[in-house]
């Protein structure tokens, strides 16, 4: 097939969103189509210098339209990145439509940022459009917000809000209105969708990790336990959660280990806690940001990986701590929770509870793990299998095959979502929706 990529961020060397961009253009392109690719411009760099190595990224064709109001150098993100992505998209689509003048497109796919309130203006080329995976339809339950300052609580309910309202924004009611498929990252950012959409949405987290990152499966060699976290330090990533989880475990396992690395707001709220707590400051150690490769090193020293996100659509650390073969606990919310089974960890539950409850659920499994030296090999060997499930070059493609059947019948007529929307569940999401929840 011919494909039209929009990768608004997309980078060989970049996590997070970057990454997503870079392996959905690179294995489509691995598995033999044709590949566009819409980049912005401070990513131009990386990937010429990437193409120079590898033949196969070579091979696709980058383009990186510039904005004539906001014109971008190099390796230069501006501070105000929505307002130059909504820009950046009109600048897209005038180049989408002069390549379309000579190349005869099979799919159009927004692929970065993958956001369901980010617009793309791409469904109006006369080829079918896709768009996804998205996520930001998740929330933080009511229940555990008791613990937010009065400024996070108000962000959570205008977050509330603008889920509710999201229809009633023209340029997002066009675009998800247009789409052949929607691919929501999780089944909450499903939800949000009036049912007449929903019933083209498909579920797949739209994150994976590259074969070469899958270790074996490990074996405890140290008595200490160690803990580690990894993300942005914001409000709802959960650190005050889990910081109280091992406040509460470490109780019980007085020579525990934590270790946090990241930086964000909550950096100074949470050194002030543990500075104050001398009982803590002896076990807690805060490292601050960290480059990607720094971090895979990390999660083969560490005996557990602690991340109770309250809304993260997608979970890149918690697949990346599985690939090293380290049991995760988590939240049973968002992406996280898509990724961990009972094979290779503890989604704890949230209905119903408040932080205190939840607190003492997640110091509750983290220490049920810890204590039992054969579950937690069991456990280590299961991230490496639910690794597996999860390697780009397997969730790329079985996707666009997938929908490749829909393609000629959507050159003459409707585009087959209804029939193609299962075929897709089923291929890619059953087993994660599937599994079942400690």
């Amino acid at each position: 097939m011919k494909l039209l990529l929009s990768c608004y961020e997309c980078s060989p060397i970049r996590g997070s969103e970057c990454g997503i961009g870079w392996h959905w253009a690179y294995e489509a392109r691995r598995m033999g189509h044709e590949v566009w690719c819409l980049v912005a411009p401070t990513y131009e760099g990386e990937i010429r210098g990437a193409c120079k190595a590898d033949p196969i990224a070579a091979s696709i064709h980058w383009i990186f339209p510039q904005s004539p109001f906001w014109r971008l150098a190099d390796g230069y993100r501006p501070k105000a990145e929505r307002r130059h992505n909504l820009l950046w998209q009109f600048a897209a689509l005038k180049e989408a439509r002069q390549l379309a003048k000579t190349v005869r497109f099979d799919i159009v796919h927004q692929v970065t940022w993958g956001g369901l309130r980010v617009p793309s203006f791409l469904w109006k080329l006369p080829v079918p459009f896709i768009v996804g995976p998205v996520g930001g339809g998740e929330t933080s339950p009511s229940g555990l917000r008791d613990a937010f300052s009065m400024r996070n609580r108000m962000t959570e309910r205008v977050r509330d809000l603008s889920n509710a309202t999201l229809m009633l924004n023209p340029p997002i009611h066009r675009m998800l209105n247009a789409a052949k498929i929607i691919v929501a990252r999780t089944t909450e950012s499903r939800d949000i969708l009036p049912k007449r959409l929903r019933r083209k949405t498909v579920v797949e987290l739209g994150i994976g990790v590259t074969e070469q990152r899958i270790g074996q499966p490990r074996r405890r060699t140290v008595a200490a336990p160690r803990i580690l976290f990894a993300g942005r330090l914001l409000y709802w990533k959960g650190i005050h959660l889990a910081l109280g989880a091992f406040d509460r475990l470490s109780r019980q396992m007085p020579d525990a280990q934590f270790t946090i690395v990241g930086s964000g707001p909550e950096t100074a709220e949470l050194l002030r806690k543990i500075e104050d707590d001398p009982y803590l400051a002896e076990r807690v150690t805060v490292k601050g940001w960290m480059e990607q490769e720094d971090i895979f090193g990390l999660y083969h020293t560490y005996d557990l990986f602690l991340f109770p996100s309250l809304h993260d659509s997608g979970g890149m650390v918690v697949l990346e701590a599985l690939a090293s073969g380290l049991p995760v606990v988590c939240l049973d919310l968002g992406g996280p929770n898509e990724l961990v089974d009972k094979t290779c960890g503890v989604a704890v539950k949230t209905a119903g509870l408040n932080s205190p409850r939840v607190v003492e659920a997640l110091a509750s499994a983290a220490a049920n793990i810890l204590i039992d030296e054969e579950r937690w090999e069991a456990l280590s060997k299961g991230a490496i299998g639910r690794a597996r499930q999860f390697t780009w070059s397997r969730r790329v493609s079985n996707f666009y095959t997938s929908i490749e059947p829909g393609i000629a019948q959507a050159r003459s007529g409707p585009f087959p979502a209804a029939s193609v929307a299962p075929i897709l569940s089923d291929t890619i999401s059953a087993n994660e929706r599937a599994c079942a929840k400690t």
